[in-house]
Formats: C-alpha cells, structure tokens, sequence
C-alpha cells in the first residue's frame, strides 16, 4: 500500500522528508518494502543501495510504524525537523511511513536517485487483525488475528467500518465503553442469529483446493484494500467478489452469508406462493451472454501488481455464436487459480439458458437469506422450469411478498480440475533495470611537453558506446584531495580514448584517473590510478626571447629575457669573426638567472666585425635552440 501524505518537507541541510498516513489499525507485520515500485531492503532505517548504485553512501532512510497505540513515532524526523515534527507527532492507532532523502552533488545525483526525484515509498505487509465467528468471543479485539479470510475480513468491515460508533470524541473517557455496547448490540442484531452461516462460510473459504502442480491452497482468499472515503458498498462488494459471496438481511434482520459454493435448497417456491413471474428460457442474446473472461490477479511475483492468468472460455458457445463475448474479472485475489474458479461460477450465470423474475406472496417470504432456492414453475400444467435456482437479488414488496431476480443454477460448477482448469500464471520477466557501469581502465599515461607546460596523454578504454563524455581529474602524489575535474566533451565514439590532461605541476609525480557518464546522466566509478613522473630535466628548455646585441667602443652588449621553461639553468653565449657557427666560441662561462629574467653581459673586444648567439641549457646540460647570430661592427 502506499498512503496519503501527512508532511512533505526540506530540512535545513537539504534533506527531503516525507510522511505519510498509510493504515488504521494496527498490523501484524511488514513483508517488503518499496521504492518506487522497485523493492529495496531496509536495514535498521537504512535503505541499502542498489546494483546500479541507487541510493548509495545512505542516503534513503525508510521509517514504519505499527499503529499501536501509543504510537513510537519517528524520532529521527524530531531531529531533523524539530518545531515542525515533535515527539507529539506520535500517529496512535495509525501505521506511517517516513522517508528521507539526502541532499547529494550534482554530480552524484542521477545515480543516487535514477527517478530524478524523491522516490515513492510503499510497504506489503499483513494488515488487518480481523475476528473470527468462531472464537469463544469474537468481539474481544485482543483475540483478533490477521487472515486472509475473505469472511472474516467482511465480518471485520461491517462491524468496525460500516457498524456503529459512539457520538464521542474518542478521546472522552467513556468512549471504549460505549463503543463496546453498541458493537454488542450489533452483533446480538445483525450477526448472531446467522453466526453459524458465517463460521460455514469462513471455513469453507479456508477449505482446501487441489493444485496441479501438488499440494493445496485455500480455496479463496483476499487481498481486498480500500480507503475509508469509499462509500460502503464498494468495499462490500470487493470482498464478496473474492469468494463469489452472497450475503443479504434475513426477514429478522440478520445477516445471511454464502461463500461461493453450492448447496442443496432447503426453501422451495412453488405456484402456491407465486403471485407473478416472468421467464426468459433458451440461451441468453448477446447483451447478456458472455463466452470469454480476461482474468486478473494480484501477483507477489509481480510485486503485487495486478497481472491476467488464463482467460476462462467456453469454447462450445464461442463455436455455436461464431463470435467472442467478452468481459472482465479484476478481483483482489493472490491466486490466478482462484480468480479462474471465480471466473467458472460467472460465466455458469451468463450462459444460463433459464432466467427471470418471481414475485410471491407472504408465504414465500422464505426465500430471504437464500442463495439458491427449489423453483417450480407451472401454468395451465405446461411446466416452464422446475429446479434450482441462484437468487441474483430479493427485495420485499408492500404486501408481505417477496420479488427475486433468479438464474438456473448448476449443481456441478464446483467440479474442478486443476490440471485442465488452473491455468497458468503470469510470466515472470526481470525489470528493466540500469546496469551497474564498469569502471574505465588507464592503458598508458605519459607526460608531454608544450611550450612550458607540461601535459598528460592518457589512453583509457571504456565501453563501447556512443554516448560517453569523458572526464579526468589529477594530484601530486601524497595529496589528499584531487583536483578540479576535467570534462571532454569532444571525443570520438569508441571504448578507446586519448585524453590530454592538464597542464600539470611539472618535475613531480602525478597520479591520473579517468571516469565516464553516459546519456542518462550516470557516472562510472573513477578508474585505478596511474602514476606519471612529470620532470623536465631531460628536456631542452624554450628559447631565449628579445635577443639582442648592440656595439660600441671596444665592446658589444648582449641583450637576452631568459625561457620560463621550468628546466632552464643557464645560457651560453658563442662570438665569431665570421657569419658561421661553427667558428665561433662561448664567451666567458654559463649565464645563470632566474626564470623569464631580463638578462645582460658585455663583452670586451677589439675593434672588428663580429656575429654573436645565445642558446640556454637545462640542469641537465640539453641544449635549447640556438638563437643568431646577429652581426655588429666594434668600434
């Protein structure tokens, strides 16, 4: 069941919290719990997380209660909401359910709660403590057990829901005690005259039927929910359709009850209490007749859904009709063999070929509190029908007499095979679930150099899909937290990726890992990670900028801005008398400076013609590009 909401609301830290109001009374036990129509296990309040990772790190917690009175309330709401949700807000007498939903990031949202929003709880449990007609007091509600007796829940319907109540508060102190006089008098009234009717009728719901594949069930059960705003005869009328009951005031008032079974009749009407009739023999036309039953049942293999088994046909009249007539039968019922059963009795009743009206004097008043009744009818000695009959409803007229609708019964619709007659259940299928995704492997991670950064080629391998983006995320080695992640939103469809990541620190170790979301917004978990030495000492630092050379007396001034590559060391200057390199020599010894300085030297020389360059150097001694030569003339 789910239930009606009592709360929805958002604590401070973002937490969404729901209450809801789900059963009067107090039930016996829960059997499963739901989110969404998707079953979940519950542990200590805890909704655990699911294969594709829903709800994960907690984040749902589920909260029942009992509807014992006093109730227990939900004390983790009274922290969460505190003047909004008190210790008051207890729910006597009522079962609740709460749910709490944990603020997550962006990122991890679409896992955590794939519906994309607060998920909707509900609970199968055994609900309802019913009385039994048998007990040695059926009125003493501590002695009341839950069943799925569908007599027995009637009996509880009318005498709890339908029966009388006290014009008291019930929290006036003379409220049990009033209640329980009228519910005495009730059951003196309405139930006692008949109580043998209704403890034949409860046992023979709980007799056995043979089942095909051995063993028995009960031969009707119910699993009949409905809310107190409807109006009484719907939830009757559920609960009698569950075990194809019949249940109507006896000419004293008492309630008679049938299960839907045949019996012989005890009450025959005849000419002498006939006063009117009317007859409609042969097969019924076709805005009666029915030949097909699509038939529904509420399956636990299905999550309690409601699923068709069989349809039950009468293949003789869809043959004889050239056509099929169809209904349906949706019944609150757990068993596909029972609702066929119940389908079997229905279409008996439709394909009946005798059926009419009988109106009787005072004599045949008898017939109130009858299921079927002995009918003879009989005119100037032409007999039209002479047997059993189903009373379908019976009212009393205003001279004493009695009018009942009536259908020829057959005395052998119980007769059953279950091999030839259960049918089969619904088939089972598994949901339609998210896949849990794989985590991304790294197949290689190296470190490359542009300009003076470094960057990271990764080649990672995902699945093979066209809807992945890419994202990376890297730290030093020995740092706790990673750094900002990177998206890649432009790569090529494939399970094979080249990711470049960064720019990273340089002359360190980087660890790399690499993650994917697919379409439906899921992310993957992070792949393993990879470590890359990112030093630069092997490598030739940039060139020098804004190289210059200007001449003067007896001397040249070198003008240089040193490379802000990491790496750099030092810069040699090379002088030569002639335009080739090759000629040429360091002037004076390595130039160290810092990063991007702007850098000068002057070199002494005699009055010539001179070319000069300038190339730096790495710690290591790898040598940068040569910058020149640029040619002056020394006065």
């Amino acid at each position: 069941l789910y239930g009606a909401y009592a709360l929805f609301e958002t604590a401070s830290d973002g937490t969404a919290v729901d209450v809801y109001s789900v059963h009067d009374g107090q039930l016996d036990g829960i059997e499963r719990h739901y989110l969404n129509d998707e079953q979940v296990t519950v542990v200590g309040g805890v909704v655990q997380q699911g294969a594709d990772k829903r709800y994960k790190n907690n984040a749902v917690k589920f909260y029942t209660t009992t509807g014992a009175v006093p109730g227990a309330g939900f004390p983790a709401l009274t922290a969460l909401l505190g003047g909004i949700w008190t210790a008051n807000h207890r729910g006597d007498g009522i079962v609740a359910m709460a749910l709490t939903a944990a603020s997550v990031k962006a990122d991890d949202f679409q896992e955590t709660y794939p519906q994309s929003s607060v998920p909707t709880p509900s609970i199968v449990a055994r609900w309802q403590k019913c009385p039994d007609p048998d007990a040695v007091d059926p009125l003493n509600e501590a002695l009341w057990t839950w069943t799925e007796n569908p007599v027995r829940q009637l009996l509880h319907y009318e005498l709890v829901r339908a029966g009388p109540r006290p014009a008291l508060p019930k929290s006036d102190a003379g409220y049990a005690a009033a209640l329980a006089a009228l519910r005495s008098a009730w059951w003196d009234r309405k139930i006692a005259p008949t109580l043998q009717m209704w403890i034949d009728a409860a046992d023979d719901c709980d007799s056995a039927r043979a089942l095909k594949a051995g063993g028995t069930e009960a031969r009707y059960r119910s699993a009949v929910a409905h809310k107190h705003t409807d109006q009484h005869r719907e939830p009757r009328a559920a609960l009698l359709a569950t075990f194809d009951g019949w249940m109507a005031p006896r000419a004293d008032g008492a309630l008679a009850i049938y299960s839907g079974r045949y019996y012989e009749p005890t009450v025959s009407i005849t000419p002498a209490e006939i006063v009117a009739y009317t007859f409609e023999g042969g097969e019924p036309d076709e805005g009666e007749a029915v030949n097909e039953i699509i038939c529904s049942y509420i399956s636990a293999d299905h999550d309690y859904n409601t699923v068709e088994t069989d349809a039950w046909r009468d293949e003789a009249d869809i043959a004889a009709r050239g056509k099929i007539l169809s209904t349906t039968l949706d019944v609150q019922v757990p068993s596909y063999g029972q609702v066929r059963a119940l389908a079997k009795r229905l279409i008996q009743r439709k394909l009946a070929s005798d059926r009419g009206t009988c109106t009787t004097n005072i004599a045949g008043r008898g017939v109130l509190g009858q299921r079927f009744v002995n009918l003879h009818l009989e005119e100037a000695g032409a007999v039209f029908y002479s047997g059993p009959v189903e009373v379908l409803s019976a009212k009393r007229d205003l001279r004493g007499g009695v009018t009942f609708e009536w259908v020829a019964a057959d005395p052998n619709v119980d007769n059953w095979n279950p091999a030839l007659e259960e049918g089969d259940p619904a088939p089972v299928g598994n949901r339609v679930a998210s896949i849990a995704l794989d985590a991304p492997s790294i197949d290689t991670a190296t470190a490359i150099y542009q300009a003076d950064s470094v960057f990271l080629s990764v080649d990672a391998i995902g699945p093979n899909r066209s809807d992945l983006q890419w994202y990376a995320r890297t730290r030093e080695v020995g740092a706790g937290v990673w750094g900002a992640d990177a998206k890649f939103s432009d790569t090529d469809p494939g399970s094979d990726v080249t990711l470049i990541v960064g720019p990273v620190p340089a002359d360190t170790d980087v660890e790399v890992e690499v993650a994917y979301r697919v379409g439906d917004g899921r992310y993957s978990p992070w792949s393993a990670a990879e470590t890359v030495d990112t030093s630069t000492a092997g490598l030739a630092p940039s060139a020098v900028t804004d190289f210059a050379v200007t001449a003067g007396v007896g001397e040249a001034t070198i003008d240089w801005r040193n490379p802000t590559s990491a790496n750099f060391a030092y810069v040699q200057i090379y002088r030569s008398d002639t335009a080739d390199f090759g000629d040429a020599a360091q002037v004076g010894s390595d130039i160290y400076g810092a990063l991007g300085a702007i850098m000068q030297a002057v070199d002494t020389v005699a009055a010539d013609d001179y070319w000069y360059w300038i190339r730096p150097y790495s710690s290591n001694d790898v040598a940068g590009e040569l910058s020149g030569p640029i040619a002056v003339t020394v006065t």
